[in-house]
Protein backbone atom coordinates (compact mmCIF):
# COMPACT_ATOMS: atom_id res chain seq x y z
CA UNK A 1 0.00 0.00 0.00
CA UNK A 2 1.34 3.12 -0.59
CA UNK A 3 1.84 5.28 2.32
CA UNK A 4 -0.97 8.00 2.89
CA UNK A 5 -3.87 6.17 1.37
CA UNK A 6 -6.95 5.09 2.45
CA UNK A 7 -8.18 2.06 0.25
CA UNK A 8 -12.05 1.67 -0.47
CA UNK A 9 -14.37 -0.87 -2.15
CA UNK A 10 -15.60 0.32 -5.11
CA UNK A 11 -18.91 -1.68 -4.48
CA UNK A 12 -19.74 -0.95 -1.06
CA UNK A 13 -17.70 2.01 -0.05
CA UNK A 14 -16.66 0.33 2.77
CA UNK A 15 -12.60 1.08 3.67
CA UNK A 16 -10.87 -1.56 3.22
CA UNK A 17 -7.48 -0.10 4.40
CA UNK A 18 -6.63 3.47 5.52
CA UNK A 19 -3.10 4.81 6.65
CA UNK A 20 -3.42 7.09 9.52
CA UNK A 21 -1.83 9.57 7.68
CA UNK A 22 -3.77 9.57 4.64
CA UNK A 23 -5.49 12.48 4.02
CA UNK A 24 -9.52 12.81 3.02
CA UNK A 25 -8.54 13.35 -0.57
CA UNK A 26 -5.83 10.35 -0.94
CA UNK A 27 -8.22 8.00 -1.66
CA UNK A 28 -7.65 4.77 -4.01
CA UNK A 29 -10.45 1.86 -4.46
CA UNK A 30 -10.67 -2.55 -4.55
CA UNK A 31 -12.85 -5.01 -3.77
CA UNK A 32 -13.53 -5.24 0.05
CA UNK A 33 -13.54 -9.69 0.71
CA UNK A 34 -17.27 -9.72 0.74
CA UNK A 35 -18.38 -7.95 -2.58
CA UNK A 36 -15.50 -10.00 -3.67
CA UNK A 37 -17.30 -13.29 -2.61
CA UNK A 38 -20.73 -11.97 -4.06
CA UNK A 39 -19.34 -11.22 -6.94
CA UNK A 40 -17.62 -13.84 -7.99
CA UNK A 41 -20.59 -16.40 -7.18
CA UNK A 42 -22.41 -13.32 -9.12
CA UNK A 43 -19.81 -14.16 -12.32
CA UNK A 44 -20.46 -17.73 -12.02
CA UNK A 45 -23.39 -17.94 -12.56
CA UNK A 46 -25.16 -17.08 -9.91
CA UNK A 47 -29.30 -17.88 -9.92
CA UNK A 48 -31.62 -15.82 -10.02
CA UNK A 49 -33.57 -16.95 -6.72
CA UNK A 50 -30.05 -16.52 -5.25
CA UNK A 51 -29.29 -13.39 -6.19
CA UNK A 52 -32.45 -12.17 -5.17
CA UNK A 53 -32.47 -13.68 -1.53
CA UNK A 54 -29.44 -11.67 -0.66
CA UNK A 55 -31.15 -8.17 -1.43
CA UNK A 56 -32.01 -7.29 2.41
CA UNK A 57 -35.49 -6.02 0.99
CA UNK A 58 -38.43 -7.67 -0.16
CA UNK A 59 -38.33 -7.97 -4.19
CA UNK A 60 -40.12 -8.87 -7.16
CA UNK A 61 -39.25 -8.94 -10.63
CA UNK A 62 -41.96 -8.92 -13.35
CA UNK A 63 -42.03 -8.50 -16.88
CA UNK A 64 -43.63 -5.34 -18.64
CA UNK A 65 -47.03 -6.59 -18.36
CA UNK A 66 -47.19 -7.22 -14.48
CA UNK A 67 -46.19 -11.13 -14.84
CA UNK A 68 -44.27 -12.64 -12.18
CA UNK A 69 -40.57 -13.51 -13.18
CA UNK A 70 -39.02 -14.01 -9.83
CA UNK A 71 -39.69 -13.22 -6.62
CA UNK A 72 -37.34 -13.41 -3.38
CA UNK A 73 -38.05 -15.47 -0.45
CA UNK A 74 -38.82 -12.43 2.19
CA UNK A 75 -41.53 -11.16 -0.22
CA UNK A 76 -42.81 -14.78 -0.31
CA UNK A 77 -43.01 -14.81 3.54
CA UNK A 78 -44.50 -11.21 3.88
CA UNK A 79 -47.23 -12.71 1.34
CA UNK A 80 -47.53 -16.39 2.47
CA UNK A 81 -46.43 -18.04 -0.97
CA UNK A 82 -43.98 -20.14 -2.28
CA UNK A 83 -41.57 -18.18 -5.00
CA UNK A 84 -42.05 -20.86 -7.62
CA UNK A 85 -45.64 -20.93 -7.24
CA UNK A 86 -46.12 -17.37 -8.00
CA UNK A 87 -44.07 -17.59 -11.65
CA UNK A 88 -46.19 -16.53 -14.17
CA UNK A 89 -48.74 -15.50 -12.34
CA UNK A 90 -49.73 -11.47 -12.52
CA UNK A 91 -49.15 -9.42 -9.95
CA UNK A 92 -52.90 -9.26 -7.98
CA UNK A 93 -52.71 -12.87 -8.51
CA UNK A 94 -49.19 -13.40 -6.49
CA UNK A 95 -50.09 -10.84 -4.43
CA UNK A 96 -53.98 -12.11 -3.43
CA UNK A 97 -55.41 -9.02 -4.60
CA UNK A 98 -59.37 -9.33 -4.16
CA UNK A 99 -59.61 -7.96 -7.16
CA UNK A 100 -57.45 -10.38 -9.15
CA UNK A 101 -60.42 -12.98 -8.71
CA UNK A 102 -63.21 -10.98 -10.48
CA UNK A 103 -64.69 -12.29 -13.51
CA UNK A 104 -62.73 -9.45 -15.53
CA UNK A 105 -59.30 -11.25 -13.91
CA UNK A 106 -56.18 -9.71 -12.69
CA UNK A 107 -55.37 -5.90 -14.79
CA UNK A 108 -59.03 -5.84 -15.94
CA UNK A 109 -61.07 -4.54 -13.47
CA UNK A 110 -62.41 -0.76 -12.54
CA UNK A 111 -59.99 -1.08 -9.63
CA UNK A 112 -57.08 -2.20 -11.48
CA UNK A 113 -56.45 1.45 -13.41
CA UNK A 114 -55.88 2.87 -10.28
CA UNK A 115 -53.49 0.20 -9.06
CA UNK A 116 -50.20 2.41 -8.06
CA UNK A 117 -48.16 -1.15 -8.28
CA UNK A 118 -49.45 -2.04 -12.01
CA UNK A 119 -49.51 1.31 -12.55
CA UNK A 120 -45.95 1.82 -11.69
CA UNK A 121 -44.71 -1.26 -13.31
CA UNK A 122 -46.23 -0.39 -16.70
CA UNK A 123 -44.61 3.18 -16.58
CA UNK A 124 -41.34 2.16 -16.01
CA UNK A 125 -41.33 -0.92 -18.60
CA UNK A 126 -42.58 1.55 -21.19
CA UNK A 127 -40.10 4.46 -20.49
CA UNK A 128 -36.91 2.90 -18.41
CA UNK A 129 -37.35 5.73 -16.16
CA UNK A 130 -37.21 4.65 -12.47
CA UNK A 131 -39.91 5.35 -9.80
CA UNK A 132 -39.18 6.01 -5.69
CA UNK A 133 -41.29 5.31 -2.62
CA UNK A 134 -44.51 5.38 -4.70
CA UNK A 135 -47.67 5.32 -2.52
CA UNK A 136 -50.17 2.30 -3.15
CA UNK A 137 -52.33 0.18 -1.54
CA UNK A 138 -53.62 -3.60 -1.65
CA UNK A 139 -56.39 -5.25 -1.28
CA UNK A 140 -56.41 -8.70 0.41
CA UNK A 141 -58.79 -11.05 2.23
CA UNK A 142 -57.12 -9.85 5.22
CA UNK A 143 -58.04 -6.41 4.34
CA UNK A 144 -55.99 -3.29 2.45
CA UNK A 145 -52.09 -3.01 3.21
CA UNK A 146 -50.78 0.23 2.47
CA UNK A 147 -47.07 -0.02 1.06
CA UNK A 148 -44.19 1.97 -0.42
CA UNK A 149 -42.82 0.69 -3.67
CA UNK A 150 -39.61 1.64 -5.79
CA UNK A 151 -39.68 0.73 -9.31
CA UNK A 152 -36.76 0.14 -11.79
CA UNK A 153 -36.04 -1.24 -14.89
CA UNK A 154 -33.84 -4.23 -14.80
CA UNK A 155 -32.57 -5.40 -18.03
CA UNK A 156 -33.89 -7.05 -21.68
CA UNK A 157 -38.14 -6.02 -20.75
CA UNK A 158 -37.74 -6.74 -16.45
CA UNK A 159 -38.73 -4.28 -14.06
CA UNK A 160 -38.07 -4.56 -10.41
CA UNK A 161 -40.13 -3.98 -7.71
CA UNK A 162 -38.54 -3.30 -4.24
CA UNK A 163 -40.94 -3.54 -1.31
CA UNK A 164 -39.93 0.00 0.74
CA UNK A 165 -42.75 -0.68 3.25
CA UNK A 166 -45.47 -2.44 3.93
CA UNK A 167 -48.10 -1.56 7.02
CA UNK A 168 -50.23 -4.03 8.49
CA UNK A 169 -53.91 -5.28 7.39
CA UNK A 170 -56.60 -2.56 7.67
CA UNK A 171 -60.54 -3.35 7.04
CA UNK A 172 -61.29 -2.36 3.78
CA UNK A 173 -64.63 0.29 3.03
CA UNK A 174 -67.04 -1.66 1.65
CA UNK A 175 -67.76 -4.80 0.03
CA UNK A 176 -65.83 -3.68 -4.26
CA UNK A 177 -63.34 -1.45 -2.22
Amino acid sequence: MMPGVRVVCSYCRKTIRADPKARITDVSHGMCPECGEHFAKLWAGMPVAEYLDELGTPVILTDGAGRVLAMNQKLAELIGAEPINTRGLLGGEAFACVHSRSPEGCGKTVHCRECAVRRSVETVARTGKPQERVLAYLDTDAGRIDLRISVKPAKAGIVQVKIDEMGPPRPRAGPDA
